[in-house]
């Protein structure tokens, strides 16, 4: 994330360096984006204090096989300063220093951030049955196809990362009608797929960001689904019941991490459907998979993501 020329400041005796854009007092409403480059593996416990200190938003910037950049936004009027303090003496706390290498503050005006959303968001034709749209631009003729109307907001998931894509694609190939459970439901764009694709089924969709909830609740609003009940949550809250499929678009950790409570909500027989998941990274969540007593049924791959389709009892 670019720094808009702003001064490099030290945060205490640590490597992390705190870059913030200049701002005054006369400028509208804004957003300061904290953006944390961290280990991989620590994308879980950056996001747990990220949502303690307030951030209205967490959404991965861009990572590699060592590491991952995350973007929190947080009210323009907080001191951008302390959040990046409080971040360091948490990793510190944690014994782990040296798992945080970069602490970096933008500002991005309100009005600019709808903007940004909107720019190049086009109707994208996924899969055989599946437009997915912005809800400010539905496509001219849908051909037959199911329309996703989708209102970013502030969460992760508009169609068009290849995660996303493989999950709708894997989703519009075995997805038969049943219980669902879509895990870290960001926009709610799979949930809402599946909903409209069996309308007699019943989705449940959960997300530990409460921002995201809500931007699901307007997108299923949006799309005039009935079918959906979504909430604040982890899957070890739906253990208790047991879906046909269970959808997780997240990162290799977090699913290796969440395998015996995503198992523990299958019915004999479920779907489990897998994404987020860098290539290199594959071979571990197969033998997670593998290990917990599922088949795994097929995988496929986007650049460098993979997701992954398995099955209990197969």
């Amino acid at each position: 994330m670019k720094s808009h020329g702003s001064p490099t400041l030290p945060l205490s005796h640590s490597p992390i360096h705190f870059l913030m854009a200049e701002m005054t007092s006369s400028r509208p409403k804004t957003w300061s984006l904290i953006s944390l480059l961290v280990a991989r593996g620590e994308e879980e416990m950056t996001s747990a204090l990220l949502f303690d200190l307030g951030t209205t938003g967490v959404v991965t910037i861009e990572e590699d096989e060592k590491s991952v950049k995350l973007g929190a936004y947080f009210d323009g009027s907080v001191e951008a300063r302390e959040i990046a303090e409080a971040i360091e003496s948490g990793f510190a706390r944690a014994g782990k220093s040296d798992m945080i290498m970069e602490i970096s503050v933008s500002e991005i005006a309100d009005q600019d951030w709808m903007q940004k959303w909107k720019e190049g968001f086009e109707p994208t034709e996924i899969g055989h049955r599946l437009i997915v749209a912005p809800s400010w631009k539905l496509p001219a003729e849908a051909e037959g196809r199911v329309v996703i109307r989708i209102d970013p907001g502030m969460a992760f998931g508009t169609g068009t990362h290849e995660t996303t894509r493989l999950c709708l694609e894997a989703i519009e190939k075995r997805w038969r009608g049943g219980a669902l459970l879509d895990v870290g439901t960001g926009t709610g764009i799979l949930a809402i797929a599946a909903a409209k694709l069996a309308p007699q089924s019943k989705i449940t969709a959960i997300d530990i960001d409460p921002l995201a909830v809500d931007v699901a609740r307007e997108n299923a609003e949006i799309n005039r689904v009935s079918n959906l009940d979504i909430f604040a949550g982890q899957p070890k809250d739906c253990r208790d019941r047991k879906f046909d499929m269970v959808v997780a678009n997240l990162t290799a950790e977090v699913i290796i991490d969440l395998m015996d409570d995503l198992v523990a909500c299958l019915s004999d027989s479920g779907w489990m459907i897998l994404s987020g998941i860098l290539t290199s990274l594959a071979g571990d969540v197969e033998r997670s998979v593998i290990g917990s007593g599922l088949e795994i049924i097929e995988r496929s791959e986007a650049g460098e993501w993979a997701a992954i389709v398995a099955r209990k009892g197969a």
